[in-house]
C-alpha cells in the first residue's frame, strides 16, 4: 500500500524547475531511520531522472534539519547480526553516493540541528546554507560507532584534516558562523529566510545551461566519489569486535 504524504519519511515538493526534498519526521527532529534512507535514495534518483528538474533543495520539516541516527535504530543495531548492521551502514553510504551522483545540484537548507548523519547529508550536498543558530556536531564516537557513509574523508576534504580529526574525536559542537568561516556552508541567514534563500539560489542554478551544470557537478564530485571507496573498509571496521 502506498503511503500518504504525511506518512512518508521523505516528501518531494515540485516547484517547476526546482524541487524541495523534505525530510519528513519532525516529531523526532528528522532522525534518520532505515525508511528515511531508502526513501531519500529513491527520491534523489527520481529527481535525477527528471530532465525538467534543474536543482533541488534538501530541507527538514519542523525544528531541525536532522538529529542524526534514530536512537531506536541504534539500539536495534547494537545487538543485531553483523549482516543486518552491515546492510544498514551500506544503505547510509548509498544515500551519500546518490547525492554525489545526482545529475542536478542539491542545496542543503540547514536549520536547528545537523547531527551525525544529518551533517553527512550537508557534506554530500553541493552547496549548503544555514539558518542562524544552527548547531552541528558528530556524536558517533560517544555513541560507540565510527563516523560512516564516507563522511570522515568528506569532512577532511571540506574542512581540512586536522579540523576534521578534532571534530570527530572531540565530538565538539560548532555553530553556523563557524561552519560559514570554515567553508562548510555558503551563507548564514535568518531562519525565516532560509528556504527562500535556498530556493533563490536553486532557481538561479536551474536557469543555467543544464549540460554545463551537470558536467561541473560531476567534476566537483569526482574526488568525493573516489572517497566513497572507503565505505567497504569503514563497514568492516565498524563490524569488528571491540
Amino acid at each position: 500500500m502506498t503511503k500518504d504524504a504525511d506518512e512518508r519519511s521523505v516528501v518531494i515538493e515540485g516547484r517547476g524547475s526546482v524541487s524541495i526534498l523534505w525530510l519528513n519526521r519532525p516529531a523526532v527532529l528528522n532522525a534518520i531511520s532505515l525508511d528515511l534512507k531508502a526513501e531519500l535514495i529513491a527520491a534523489i534518483e527520481e529527481l535525477s531522472n527528471d530532465s525538467a528538474v534543474g536543482a533541488a533543495v534538501l530541507a527538514g520539516r519542523g525544528r531541525a534539519f536532522s538529529s542524526g541516527a534514530d536512537r531506536s535504530l541504534l539500539a536495534e543495531l547494537q545487538d543485531a547480526p553483523p549482516a543486518d548492521r552491515a546492510a544498514s551502514y551500506a544503505l547510509g553510504a548509498r544515500v551519500a553516493q546518490a547525492m554525489l551522483e545526482a545529475r542536478m545540484p542539491i542545496i542543503a537548507a540547514v536549520q536547528g540541528y545537523a547531527v551525525g548523519g544529518g551533517l553527512s547529508l550537508v557534506l554530500a550536498a553541493d552547496i549548503a546554507i544555514a539558518a542562524e543558530g544552527t548547531v552541528f556536531f558528530i556524536p558517533e564516537v560517544e555513541l560507540g560507532v565510527p563516523y560512516l557513509w564516507g563522511s570522515t574523508p568528506m569532512l577532511a576534504a571540506t574542512l581540512g584534516l586536522h579540523r576534521a580529526r578534532n571534530l570527530v574525536l572531540g565530538c565538539d559542537r560548532f555553530g553556523a558562523e563557524d561552519a560559514e568561516r570554515w567553508g562548510l556552508v555558503r551563507a548564514v541567514v535568518p531562519g525565516p529566510r532560509l528556504i527562500d534563500e535556498a530556493l533563490a539560489l536553486a532557481d538561479r542554478i536551474a536557469a543555467m545551461p543544464r549540460h554545463a551544470v551537470a558536467k561541473q557537478k560531476r567534476l566537483n564530485s569526482r574526488l568525493l566519489r573516489r572517497y566513497m571507496a572507503w565505505s567497504e573498509d569503514e563497514i568492516a571496521l565498524a563490524l569488528e569486535q571491540s
